[in-house]
């Protein structure tokens, strides 16, 4: 009775050793980041990138660099042999980039194959919220703006048309832009910047576009939130509608009605800008939605635009969508949104699609005179 309890153990035994599944060799990767000055008390040095340890390109779960003094960081990680991984080097958020030219211009990822041990150094030149450039036109600055609807005062840039102070009678549209930090320079704790300032001087000075006002409000912390569909993003376009336009009203010489009051922003700042309109159309008329998050909205905005768009009517509307980076997630999206609003003719609509776009400021930059000439321009619209 013995033999067989002994054959099935060797049995068994055989099976675990043969059949066990074989274990990827792990090699180490170690990212030294030496900064070009020393990091401000409060600061810490992230990695942003394709692992999950640096937050799979979502930021708020990517894991703080080791201080080594004010000026070094380090990280280590062990990958599987020969995993390609993507990653930047910032702090803290997508608009505070390691910078590593003198153009201010954002850098592509690094990008390596790790099949040995590996030391990366990287030397930052600089960061994307200190690098400075001029800003073409007349800005007027409006620090630590505060609301009771709100967690934080947030920094408020408003930019004046190329004919404000030239014709003191005349009075302009209003386009409120979200991560306004960003769309001017890099002064303000911003990332990449649009260039906003420069293309729509350009394009009101060549006659194609109507000269408008812009509000660039920064985001803050609660960027996530306030960008959304939850409680907090009702009370950030609330905030908006019913006190900062008021004030840019009273304290500029706009044109106050609908009609004459749009939104812009990107990724969820486009996400935020279509509920400006969704939320307020008796106050907004007009939206730019680049790269937008509707794939991450905690209100569920394509849900409820199923069930009609009727409120927009009358509004003109701009989607677009890139097919690289996280515009490739975002992408269903965005095409779900364009096949509703598609649905009904009483909203003027644009929707493009950049296939060879990535989810970046530069890109945005560099399709921005589209959704300004489709918004307030001069021409016929197709």
């Amino acid at each position: 009775m013995s033999k067989p309890i002994v054959f099935t153990m060797h049995l068994l035994l055989g099976l675990f050793l043969f059949d066990k599944p074989s274990v990827a060799q792990q090699v180490k990767l170690s990212i030294k980041v030496i900064t070009p000055f020393k990091t401000a008390a409060g600061d810490s040095l992230v990695i942003i990138g394709d692992q999950s340890i640096w937050g799979n390109w979502m930021y708020p779960r990517s894991k703080k660099m080791d201080r080594l003094n004010d000026s070094t960081w380090v990280q280590e990680l062990s990958l599987p042999k020969n995993t390609k991984v993507n990653f930047k080097v910032t702090r803290g958020s997508y608009y505070r980039e390691a910078l590593y030219n003198n153009n201010g211009q954002i850098p592509a990822a690094t990008s390596l194959t790790v099949s040995n041990d590996t030391l990366v150094t990287l030397r930052p030149s600089s960061w994307n919220d200190i690098y400075q450039r001029s800003i073409t036109g007349t800005v007027r600055y409006y620090h630590n703006f505060s609301t009771p609807l709100l967690k934080y005062t947030r920094n408020v840039v408003v930019w004046l048309p190329p004919s404000y102070f030239k014709q003191p009678n005349k009075k302009y549209p209003v386009l409120y832009a979200h991560d306004g930090q960003n769309i001017f320079d890099h002064t303000n704790g911003a990332g990449g910047e649009w260039r906003m300032d420069e293309t729509a001087d350009s394009l009101m000075r060549k006659g194609k576009i109507e000269e408008f006002i812009i509000v660039g409000i920064a985001n803050t912390k609660d960027r996530w939130v306030e960008y959304s569909g939850t409680p907090e993003g009702m009370n950030y376009i609330r905030f908006i509608a019913t006190e900062l336009k008021p004030f840019i009203d009273k304290q500029f010489r706009t044109l106050k009605d609908k009609a004459n009051t749009a939104a812009i922003g990107s990724s969820m700042g486009g996400l935020i800008s279509f509920y400006m309109v969704w939320q307020y159309p008796e106050v907004f008329s007009k939206a730019a939605c680049l790269s937008s998050g509707f794939y991450f909205d905690d209100g569920h905005m394509p849900e409820k635009a199923e069930k009609g768009t009727a409120r927009l009517n009358g509004s003109r509307i701009y989607l677009d969508c890139g097919g690289l980076d996280l515009d490739k997630d975002f992408l269903p999206a965005n095409e779900r949104m364009n096949r509703i609003l598609s649905k009904n003719s009483a909203i003027r609509l644009k929707y493009q699609y950049f296939p060879n776009d990535k989810h970046n400021e530069q890109a945005w930059s560099e399709r921005l005179s589209i959704p300004l000439i489709f918004l307030f321009g001069k021409a016929p619209l197709n």
